[in-house]
Order: structure tokens, then C-alpha cells, then sequence
């Protein structure tokens, strides 16, 4: 049976809660990653911050969840303020999804794939004795049972 800890990535991207989005959006973009997992300095994982999370953050249906502090400064919600000398205003503790479920690396990759369906994720972290100890993406789960099965890629659906 193919396990999380059989595919998973054992040295995944992290980030502080203490860290600005600017800091975030520059590691993502420079590490080619779409999402981040943001631990504690124990390396607890907290939740993740993605780079979808963030877009949807900022669409004005839900700006009604942004925190209070972040309210009186909407003004500054533009470029300057990702980039600018303002980018500190913004923390990646004011966007990052707490109420992640983390998988464990002994779980399946049927259980990884329902779980980042259920909670419509396209990633999660991995977790062992409270540490974060890897992340798992859909894709590492496609690739591994693309890679489990005798499908070749050159290989023609035939109609008949």
C-alpha cells in the first residue's frame, strides 16, 4: 500500500506567522511552490498559506473576514502595499488557513487524496510527534499512482 511518507516532499517550504505576506509571496514565487506551511520555531505546523488563499482574501465578497486592523487600513490594498514601503502591514498571521487537518506519514495516499478533496486543499502538511515532517500535494499523489500503474503515457485510447 502506497503511504504519505512514500511520496511526500521531506523538506517543504516554511514560514513564521511573524513574517509579512511580502516575505511569503517573494519565497513562493522564488521557490516555484504555491503554497507555504507556516510553523512555529518548533517547527509545529500551524496551517498553510497559499497563494489561492491570499487571492481570495482580497476579493471584496470576503473582506468581511479580514481582521479589524486590516479594515481601517484598506486604502492601502494595492500594489505599493504588497511591494511597497507599507508591505509590512500585512502578516502572513492575518491569512494563513488555521483549521488544517495534517495527515500523518504512515496514512495512505487514498486517505491524502480524500482529505485534500474534504477540505478542498491541494496540499497538506505532513506530521509526526507534533513536528511538521513534510508536505503532500495532489500532485504528489498523482504522480505516485501514475507511477503504480502499467498506464504509459504513449499509450492510445483506442474507440471502437
Amino acid at each position: 500500500m502506497l503511504r504519505v511518507k512514500d511520496c511526500m516532499d521531506k523538506h517543504p517550504k516554511v514560514i513564521a506567522p511573524e513574517a509579512s505576506l511580502r516575505e511569503a509571496i517573494e519565497l513562493m514565487l522564488a521557490e516555484r511552490v504555491d503554497g507555504l506551511a507556516v510553523v512555529d520555531e518548533d517547527r509545529h505546523s500551524l496551517g498553510l498559506i497559499t497563494l489561492g488563499y491570499l487571492l481570495r482574501g482580497f476579493m471584496p465578497a470576503n473582506l468581511s473576514h479580514c481582521p479589524e486592523r486590516m479594515l481601517e487600513e484598506l486604502e492601502a490594498v494595492n500594489i505599493q502595499a504588497f511591494f511597497g514601503p507599507t508591505s509590512g502591514l500585512f502578516l502572513v498571521a492575518d491569512f494563513f488557513k488555521e483549521d488544517v487537518k495534517p495527515l500523518s506519514p504512515e496514512d495512505s495516499l487514498m486517505l491524502a487524496a480524500a482529505e485534500m478533496h474534504r477540505q478542498e486543499l491541494f496540499m497538506l502538511p505532513v506530521v509526526e510527534e507534533n513536528e511538521l515532517a513534510g508536505m503532500i500535494s495532489r500532485r504528489d499523489v498523482m504522480q505516485a499512482f501514475f507511477d503504480r500503474s502499467s498506464f504509459s503515457p504513449s499509450e492510445k485510447r483506442s474507440e471502437e
